[in-house]
């Protein structure tokens, strides 16, 4: 093995070396974070009438979801825990969205069935104004 003198020009070639690297940090799934499941499927439709919000969410009670509106923003959330002293289980969910100006607030709805929540969120009929010809004085 034979040494290589220091050269101070070469020095910034390696600075990011640990960068570099970091690209093969992915391969090795013991290397990386836990990072948490995906929440549920979901689907956002905009509707001639209506915006439709539907949440795939099996094996979640209706009793532990909860839908909120506030100020114009809609959070439909969860937090569900299940299990015993040894082996318990916790799974939550949130997931907001700010409401456009043409809904209308009060008739927003929810069904749930079958593990599909379901959130109708009502536009607002446009109004309407008379249609008159002005003359020209």
């Amino acid at each position: 093995m034979s040494l290589i003198k220091y050269n101070p020009s070469l020095s910034p070639l390696f600075d990011n070396f640990d960068d570099l690297l970091s690209v093969f940090d992915g391969f090795d799934p013991m290397s990386r974070p836990v990072q948490s499941v995906t929440g549920p499927r979901t689907t956002v439709q905009n509707l001639e009438d209506k915006h439709l919000i539907r949440l795939a969410t099996p094996g979640v009670t209706k009793e532990e979801l909860m839908i909120n509106l506030d100020d114009g923003r809609l959070t439909i959330s969860f937090d569900q825990k299940s299990g015993d002293e040894k082996n318990s289980f916790q799974r939550s969910f949130k997931k907001s969205w700010t409401l456009p100006k043409d809904v209308d607030v009060d008739a927003v709805s929810a069904d749930y069935a079958d593990g599909l929540l379901a959130v109708s969120i009502p536009k607002k009929t446009p109004a309407t104004s008379p249609h008159r010809r002005i003359e020209i004085a």
